[in-house]
């Protein structure tokens, strides 16, 4: 069993159908979920994966927060982001900030990447 969990935190079936297809190979916990109260208290390394266009400007806030926990690594995307964007959501305590096709194409090296980090 995988010592990983990943949050997904999108309104993106794409993405989300990736995920689960992933966490299924390489037996990663997945949660979906709508908002920080939804988030778990864990004993496992943590990836939440967030769609960026989606958050709310207290929920943005609410990231540095979580980025002070080493045992969470935070990816955003968005469909389009510019190298201001990226700088400024990493700033707000984003990992790692990718276009959204570049993390779907990606994202199973990353996740592994990750995982083999923790």
């Amino acid at each position: 069993m995988n010592n990983m969990t990943v949050i997904a935190w999108m309104d993106d079936w794409q993405m989300s159908a990736r995920l689960a297809k992933l966490s299924t190979t390489y037996s990663y916990q997945l949660i979906f979920c709508e908002n920080w109260q939804e988030l778990p208290d864990s004993n496992t390394n943590m990836v939440i994966i967030i769609e960026l266009g989606k958050l709310k400007d207290d929920e943005l806030k609410q990231l540095q927060e979580l980025r002070n926990n080493n045992a969470i690594f935070i990816i955003g995307y968005n469909k389009n982001i510019d190298g201001g964007q990226a700088k400024y959501y990493k700033e707000q305590g984003c990992d790692m900030v990718l276009r959204r096709n570049k993390l779907l194409k990606n994202l199973d090296s990353i996740l592994n990447k990750i995982n083999n980090a923790c």
